[in-house]
């Protein structure tokens, strides 16, 4: 029933291989009694299947010569034979001729033998005394297609096993509750061996994190049967953690419902390594840029005070002597002019002041334009204070901001170029002044003291001042007059950067240069200098 079943089927479709049909089939019959082998070999010649070619050899050794020069199509073989007997006369012929389909002629009582030929390789038997032409060209025929569909799966089989082991992908098939059905031989680096591997839960080793949501993805997979993609961590047994990117596809059973799922997967580790560093790269990157064009900023205001310190010093040498000349005629004046008006003289006295006032401005740009280099030697931080206020006593008392001084006692002497100094505080407190320019307080305060923790510079952690270091510094606050009465201190500074004077990056560059820091917050400029510990 099973060949006549599987025969009507092949006759039907017309799916007999053309060169089985169109050329002439060579049959080996291996067989030791004279009269049954010529029955079959009329058979085969017969007018209704004349496409066969018989050949015959009555003893193993004969048929084992003949394989090993010629070529056959087909063996018909009894399984007992004068030199051989039982499953070894099978295994012989095979061995000669693997490629060769066989067919196996039992008697009667040796239906067992038949069915172990079958189980070994051998593409069908027939039982003697129980068919005739037409059944044995069709087992014949069926026989040689048989092997040819297995040889093409042997072939399909080779080329998987060696697909899936030269890729560098991850292969697993997986069954409805995740279980390993089948790793392939790249899983070996990861995992350990992969035939171990098999009936093993495929979660086990996700990342506890990514455990969960894993395990959804590969259930919406089997539910609609479209493969989604799954990126994840793998927690492999010495610790280490793997990223990995995978895609499943679900294949139907017989019934037709998702059964098992194909699951691809790759080690994306390395990648993502390669991501991370080429982010940090574009960062650095990034800020060199940034400190490229704080640098170009920085070069075109040390050009525009190079503009400025060469016109300042044309202006003061332009000034200068006519001014002196006032002063001379003022001095005149006061004492030949003074003693007989009262009015005169103090008009007089007024002149003296704002004259007096006006060379000392010419003094400071003339200074200011000088191009002789900094003297960088132990500095009175308050004395440069002083000074510095002194150059805008007249901008304080034309405007309704009252000046108050904090000055600390005891303050260390620091190291740098009082010229340059003096200037930056100029700087900071016209700034402060512009901020304020409503009404308000000018604080001005110097300080020495110990940190007693962590400070920050510019709203972040300060990387060059610890807790437990001595920091001697100034601070200047401009405190802005509200409908209350004064203490509001502006926290939102205008666009001083595009005001006239050095920009602030500039002035932080100067106080670095003497190893200072210099903190904005608002309208209150913080400057820090480490004091060194005496040896």
């Amino acid at each position: 029933m099973r060949r006549g079943g599987f025969s009507a089927l092949i006759w039907q479709s017309g799916c007999l291989n053309k060169r089985v049909n169109q050329q002439r089939i060579k049959v080996l019959l291996v067989e030791d009694e004279p009269a049954y082998a010529r029955l079959v070999q009329e058979f085969l010649t017969g007018e209704i299947v004349s496409a066969f070619e018989p050949a015959h050899a009555g003893r193993l050794d004969d048929a084992l010569r003949r394989l090993a020069s010629e070529r056959f199509d087909v063996v018909l073989l009894d399984l007992t034979l004068p030199d051989c007997q039982g499953l070894a006369t099978y295994e012989q012929v095979h061995a000669r001729a693997p490629s060769t389909p066989i067919v196996a002629l039992t008697g009667f009582d040796d239906d067992q033998l038949a069915l172990q030929a079958v189980r070994e390789g051998a593409q069908d038997y027939v039982v003697k005394g129980q068919f005739d032409g037409k059944m044995l060209a069709r087992v014949i025929r069926y026989a040689i297609e048989r092997k040819r569909a297995a040889e093409a799966l042997r072939q399909s089989e080779e080329f998987f096993r060696l697909i899936s082991e030269n890729v560098t992908d991850l292969i697993a098939v997986l069954d409805r509750n995740g279980r390993r059905l089948y790793n392939s031989p790249s899983y070996k680096h990861l995992l350990g061996d992969p035939a171990c591997l098999v009936g093993t839960d495929s979660f086990d080793e996700i990342h506890p994190a990514d455990r969960e949501a894993v395990k959804r993805i590969f259930q919406q997979t089997l539910a609609s049967g479209v493969g989604l993609r799954a990126e994840y961590r793998m927690l492999l047994k010495d610790g280490s953690v793997r990223r990995i990117e995978s895609h499943g596809s679900a294949i139907r059973d017989e019934a037709g419902a998702y059964s098992k799922v194909v699951v691809v997967s790759r080690d994306i580790t390395e990648r993502m390594e390669g991501v991370a560093v080429l982010r940090n790269a574009l960062s650095d990157l990034k800020k060199s840029h940034e400190d490229l064009k704080a640098a170009q900023l920085q070069l075109v205001e040390a050009e525009k005070l190079e503009a400025v310190s060469a016109f300042a010093a044309g202006v003061a040498h332009e000034v200068k002597n006519p001014l002196q000349t006032v002063i001379l005629g003022v001095d005149y004046l006061s004492s030949h002019v003074a003693a007989q008006d009262a009015t005169a003289a103090m008009v007089l006295t007024d002149m003296a002041s704002a004259v007096a006032r006006a060379d000392g401005i010419i003094h400071g740009l003339l200074e200011f334009s000088s191009g002789s280099p900094r003297e960088v030697q132990d500095e009175d931080l308050n004395s440069i204070i002083e000074q510095s206020l002194r150059t805008i006593e007249h901008d304080l008392a034309n405007c309704p901001i009252r000046l108050v001084k904090e000055l600390g006692q005891g303050l260390p002497l620091l190291r740098f170029d009082g010229k340059t100094m003096k200037h930056v505080l100029i700087n900071l407190l016209m700034r402060a002044l512009r901020q304020i320019a409503e009404g308000g307080r000018l604080r001005v305060c110097t300080f020495v003291r110990e940190l007693t923790n962590d400070i920050k510079m510019n709203g972040r952690p300060s990387a060059i001042f610890k807790t437990g270091e001595t920091v001697a510094g100034v601070a200047i606050e401009g405190v802005s007059a509200t409908p209350a009465g004064e203490g509001s201190t502006i926290c939102a500074a205008q666009p001083i950067d595009k005001e006239s004077g050095l920009g602030l990056t500039v002035l932080k560059k100067i106080i670095e240069l003497y190893g200072g820091v210099l903190d904005v917050t608002g309208s209150q400029y913080t400057i820090l200098f480490k004091v060194q510990r005496k040896q």
